[in-house]
């Protein structure tokens, strides 16, 4: 891959080239021949270090595969530039429907010096040959992208790194970071590295990044690609390790292409246990450029943005997100106690501020607080200074959304859930909270489809995000999926007494009388204090409150 800073160096570079080749191909024995496709395109990229990305790349990718061995293709913008500049005449080759490329692209096939002038061939089909074969590695090579103003840069085809995805974003499963370090308590730093790096990866549009609870009962299996493709649905599959020492941090990473059950690199990092920003950073950057994902300049800044240079900060928020995943009140207040910490240590900490209000949040929540009020101000108090510090910081987004649902303040937690969104398109946990406020405030369908997107991302949600779809397929009246959904979810746990509410109203829906039954007698077990009025009063429209009670009241319940 080059680039240029004119259309018109770029075409005499490949004419160049191809002659060359020509040259060596002469004097060369049959079976030491080569020969090069080359295609060329004009158009914006960007570039990272040592790799080029966008839609530039892509076309000219592409228009190498309709070119003939030893020829040269190009499209129509660098034709217009480099008409009656070069000695050159062009077939036409009409406009071609490239592979994962929107737009038609109109392609011109180069006639060189010495070659006959063909005829056109509008329509042409692209002419393939075995991606496998040396030609591959010949047409990598000769990928020509332009950008004005460019410099020359050129890559070694011994780098892997050229995988394209057959359509749509490629799905990629991070499994959990092994902890080689020796010592037990050092897995919430395995694991919180390998949060970082997923959150990283899944600020970039263009690419699927399946939530940490899906591939979380991976961590230590030995599954082959094929098992993980299945279970999880991913194209791409990144494992490592971390080793920890006293001042040093060594982690390894491997991808593999499950659809080809192939390894496409091995890399391993060393550094100073100070520099393990940097070190996310690389990972993060080795992973997308071996995927080709097409990146705009807000996503990378987003994906590599740090919130402290402090390493104690980082260790406290990191042991904090670790007890904050245990839903106990306990774990809520030893987690609160390390991100204030963190933000003693570094007090403009945009995370850890944003992860001391979500604590907040949740003890109001959760009512375990009689201060409810107090806890929702201090939350948004914390979060808002979280977003001054840290503006895309898709976290707080989602923490302050909670805060206005607790309010009764849906349009406003709405809106703060679809910008977390935003920021991270691949977040399960952002789609599945995104449902619950649709739900509550009455868009069942709406709540169906965010749900679904959820799914995608986290095939293994939590109980606490699937009864949310149960009860949006029930007031969508789809009283089947609704059961379904929430028969698995059933247990003893007095939290569950929701799952129960749900079943009871749709098997009384469904006239499955006996059932609803059950299930009302459960919520009573669970629930002793339950009324129906103050639950349904939770919805925010009429319609919704007046579904739910009527198949309460079917199933026996006031």
């Amino acid at each position: 891959m080059a680039e240029f800073a004119s259309a018109v160096d770029a075409l005499r570079a490949a004419i160049d080239i191809q002659s060359a080749v020509a040259s060596l191909n002469g004097a060369a024995a049959d079976g030491e021949r080569m020969l090069f496709r080359i295609g060329i395109n004009l158009g914006d990229v960007i570039i990272e270090q040592s790799n080029l990305f966008g839609d530039g790349v892509n076309v000219a990718e592409r228009l190498q595969t309709l070119a003939e061995p030893g020829g040269i293709c190009i499209s129509r913008s660098v034709k217009e530039q480099v008409r009656d500049k070069l000695q050159c005449a062009f077939t036409d080759l009409g406009v071609q429907k490239l592979k994962n490329i929107l737009r038609p692209v109109r392609a011109f096939h180069v006639v060189q010096p010495g070659e006959a002038a063909k005829p056109a061939r509008p329509g042409k089909k692209p002419f393939l040959r075995n991606r496998r074969s040396l030609a591959t590695v010949a047409a990598i090579l000769g990928i020509f992208v332009l950008l004005a103003g460019g410099a020359l840069y050129l890559r070694p085809w011994e780098s892997i790194g050229w995988v394209r995805q057959a359509s749509g974003p490629p799905t990629i499963a991070v499994l959990p970071f092994a902890n080689l370090s020796g010592e037990p308590d050092q897995e919430y730093f395995s694991d919180g590295v390998t949060q970082d790096i997923v959150a990283a990866l899944g600020r970039f549009s263009n690419l699927h990044v399946l939530a940490n609870n899906a591939t979380a009962k991976f961590k230590g299996s030995d599954a082959n690609s094929a098992e993980l493709k299945e279970k999880l649905g991913a194209r791409y599959v990144v494992v490592g390790s971390v080793r920890r020492s006293e001042d040093r941090i060594r982690i390894s990473v491997d991808l593999t292409d499950t659809d080809k059950n192939l390894h496409l690199w091995s890399r391993q990092f060393e550094r100073k246990l100070t520099d393990i920003f940097a070190l996310q950073d690389d990972i993060t950057r080795e992973i997308t450029g071996s995927l080709a994902i097409k990146l705009s300049s807000l996503e990378r800044d987003r994906a590599f943005a740090k919130e402290t240079e402090h390493l104690d900060a980082y260790d406290y928020f990191l042991r904090g997100r670790a007890r904050l995943a245990d839903s106990e009140r306990s774990a809520l207040m030893e987690a609160r106690a390390m991100f204030e910490k963190a933000v003693a240590l570094d007090p403009h900490y945009g995370a850890a501020l944003e992860a001391l209000g979500q604590t907040y949040q949740i003890e109001a929540t959760q009512g375990w607080t009689e201060f409810r009020g107090e806890a929702l101000g201090r939350a948004e108090a914390h979060v808002r200074e979280a977003l001054g510090l840290s503006p895309e910081l898709a976290e707080a987004h989602q923490t302050l959304a909670f805060t206005f649902l607790a309010r009764g303040e849906y349009e406003r937690a709405i809106a703060e859930t679809r910008r977390a969104i935003e920021i991270n398109p691949s977040d399960a946990y952002g789609y599945a909270s995104l449902g619950a406020m649709l739900m509550w405030s009455g868009d069942a369908e709406g709540a169906i489809a965010a749900m679904e997107r959820a799914k995608i991302f986290d095939p293994t949600l939590h109980w606490d995000s699937l009864h949310v779809l149960g009860f949006a397929y029930y007031l969508a009246g789809r009283h089947h999926d609704a059961v379904a959904i929430l028969e698995p979810l059933t247990g003893g746990n007095p939290e569950r007494y929701i799952v129960y509410l749900g079943l009871a109203a749709a098997y009384a829906e469904l006239g499955r009388t006996d059932d609803a039954e059950r299930a009302a007698k459960e919520v009573k077990r669970l629930s002793p204090f339950f009324k129906t009025a103050p639950f349904v009063g939770q919805w925010r429209d009429s319609k919704s409150r007046e579904l739910l009670a009527h198949g309460l009241k079917l199933a026996g319940l006031e």
